[in-house]
């Protein structure tokens, strides 16, 4: 049956890409500032224009975000998305230099580690929560034999959003939950979930708008989260799930562990509906943006650091330090009164608990560093 729809999807794209030559259908990407317009091509556009995958993704489909976001001023966007997980080997000429160079130079024939195993992190439970105001964890899912959000059907959309309800469904004791499907919600509950910031909207970013996501909102989307409010799964925004684990304060560890045993859990019930997650051991867990593919974790925390983010090293030492910044608002926002939102910078090519253990020992050093200059103290002895 796929080989079949692999040759009619095949036939198809050959048959529009008579019409004209490749080069007058290759992108203008002279103004372009993102990493799929440093590596595409014409030859590579050439050739890569002939082929699709068994679900009917070309490689316009591909680039089309990057094509429609010249890029961000100050962060080097992906500017491609997958439409499902062949997307990575069928159009492996371009996506293998993004990856390598969005991932710190991994390579094609690198192969990504797992660990979810908590008792693994040092630390953790000694963040000052005079600074680090809250601490979150999350990651993205894929399941296997269903396309991805920028080219799923919405009868795919409406299976994906079915077989979630049904696993979360399942979960008890601290992970015992509820499922709120946005085009059900009433204004009482939208709103409460507003002010617990868990609400995600109808995407606005014409990043996730150009890569398609935003197709027949809010049809089969919805937030599941436990009866405390510290786990929550998103499904259907960029990824089938997003899944995360979130409490106020600066407990990682119990946030970390919370994070593994949940995912654990999750991923046990869609193997017991026949459902796994897409992963292979080159690319980890294999997601919609190339910038999420391995562990597709990020740790954050909301931490004050009104001296040091004034400090001329700042930015150097977060580099030194693997670690990145945004807003409390999120990746487009100014900080609020010298709180950050502070988060690992690496996805792939490292566990889950190594990108923990980076945040937790990073902040613990800029929280140091902020108290010394609070004194008027030199933080040189200290520099990472």
């Amino acid at each position: 049956m796929s080989e079949n729809i692999e040759n009619i999807s095949a036939s198809m794209v050959k048959l529009m890409q008579k019409r004209l030559p490749a080069e007058e259908d290759f992108p203008d990407l002279s103004q372009h500032r993102n990493h799929m317009a440093k590596f595409l091509t014409l030859d590579m556009y050439r050739q890569l224009r002939e082929r699709t995958t068994p679900n009917g993704f070309t490689i316009d489909g591909v680039i089309q975000t990057g094509v429609d976001n010249p890029g961000h001023p100050f962060i080097m966007t992906v500017g491609c998305v997958a439409g499902d997980e062949e997307t990575y080997e069928v159009f492996k000429e371009l996506l293998d230099p993004v990856i390598e160079e969005r991932h710190g130079g991994y390579k094609p024939t690198d192969k990504h580690k797992t660990d979810l195993t908590a008792s693994n992190l040092k630390g953790g439970d000694d963040l000052d929560p005079d600074y680090v105001l809250s601490s979150r964890v999350r990651t993205g899912r894929s399941i296997r034999g269903f396309c991805l959000p920028p080219h799923c059907s919405r009868g795919e959309r409406r299976a994906v959003e079915e077989l979630s309800i049904e696993a979360l469904a399942s979960l008890s004791g601290e992970l015992n939950g509820k499922y709120y499907a946005l085009k059900n919600m009433t204004d009482a509950e939208q709103q409460q979930l507003i002010d617990d910031h868990f609400l995600f909207d109808k995407p606005v970013s014409p990043l996730l708008l150009s890569a398609g996501m935003g197709r027949d909102w809010p049809d089969a989307r919805g937030i599941w989260h436990n009866d405390n409010k510290t786990f929550l799964v998103w499904v259907n925004e960029e990824d089938h799930l997003r899944v995360i684990s979130m409490q106020k304060g600066g407990n990682m560890k119990e946030v970390f562990s919370r994070f593994c045993s949940g995912l654990t859990k999750i991923e046990t019930l869609f193997k017991e509906r026949n459902h796994a997650f897409m992963w292979n051991e080159h690319l980890g867990y294999v997601l919609t943006c190339p910038s999420n593919l391995g562990t597709g974790l990020r740790a954050g925390v909301h931490v004050k650091l009104p001296n040091m983010s004034k400090n001329a090293n700042f930015e150097e030492v977060l580099k030194k330090l693997r670690l990145q910044k945004r807003g409390t608002g999120g990746v487009d926002t100014a900080a609020v009164g010298g709180t950050f939102d502070i988060s690992n910078a690496d996805r792939l090519g490292f566990s889950e608990v190594e990108l923990v253990q980076t945040v937790v020992d990073g902040v613990k050093l800029l929280v140091q560093m902020e108290k010394k200059l609070e004194t008027g103290e030199s933080i040189d002895d200290i520099m990472p």
